[in-house]
């Protein structure tokens, strides 16, 4: 009810089996959103929808980012990586290689709730 069909928009969330990454699509897909969830493992999303579309990729590949970041409004990116010592690089690894995937792909929207 008073969904303005102008505002959906087309999202890849990367992190989609995570608690925030899940939380996001829920929410997405309950405001009329179009998901493409990216990641590790399909088998772990359990939700279906007919707005949801679930595909395994690897983030650290920007090959496989660009493929599936083609034709989208927006990334949101809800990844989180258990704590190394002494720095947690696969946050800034990740972000770079998707940043270089949207260029290419021509999104220019990207929201980062890293955990």
């Amino acid at each position: 009810p008073g969904r303005n069909k102008e505002r959906e928009m087309k999202l890849a969330i990367l992190g989609a089996t995570g608690r925030t990454g899940l939380e996001a699509v829920k929410q997405a897909l309950a405001e009329n959103h179009t998901v493409t969830a990216i990641v590790r493992n399909p088998a772990k999303i359990t939700l279906a929808h007919d707005n949801l579309k679930v595909v395994e990729a690897d983030i650290f590949d920007e090959e496989a980012l660009k493929s599936q970041f083609s034709g989208h409004d927006a990334i949101v990116s809800c990844l989180g990586f258990p704590p190394q010592k002494p720095t947690v690089t696969g946050y800034l690894e990740v972000t770079k290689k998707v940043v270089s995937a949207m260029k290419s792909s021509s999104v220019s929207r990207l929201v980062v709730c890293h955990s």
